[in-house]
């Protein structure tokens, strides 16, 4: 679903569909809480992206579905991925790049000083291991 992350952006990928996401939203952050909320309590998974000119909203429950918002209107793609299924992809692709989901941080991109942005990068990465296991319990727990 996620790219690598790379000048402030990432490519989301779901099937037919293709959008970008800005480190202006800090979204491994984002998206790690709401998969965690979204596996504990059993409500659909509900993801909004910024992309700066534009937006879009992917919602997966029992259906998944991505809507977008725009100039020209909205549009919306229906996906064959069921939630549980792209909340792990969702984590598997943040721990693919992880010291680049590390680094995607207006906070850290615009960090005055060396000393500043290591500490940044070392909060940051406490947080995103922290979240990252929480996902993980949640689906061993709740997904047996």
């Amino acid at each position: 679903m996620f790219t690598k992350p790379k000048y402030g952006w990432t490519e989301i990928h779901l099937e037919d569909f293709e959008g970008l996401g800005s480190y202006t939203q800090d979204i491994p952050v984002f998206v790690l809480k709401k998969g965690v909320q979204s596996v504990q309590e059993w409500t659909p998974l509900e993801l909004w992206f910024d992309e700066e000119g534009s937006a879009f909203t992917l919602t997966a429950d029992e259906e998944t579905k991505i809507v977008t918002e725009g100039e020209f209107g909205a549009e919306e793609y229906n996906i064959k991925c069921s939630k549980l299924d792209l909340i792990r992809e969702i984590k598997n692709d943040i721990e693919k790049y992880f010291p680049d989901w590390v680094a995607f941080s207006e906070e850290y991109a615009y960090a005055e000083e060396e000393a500043e942005a290591q500490e940044i990068y070392q909060k940051r990465e406490r947080l995103l291991r922290e979240l990252l296991a929480e996902l993980e319990a949640a689906l061993q727990k709740y997904t047996k």
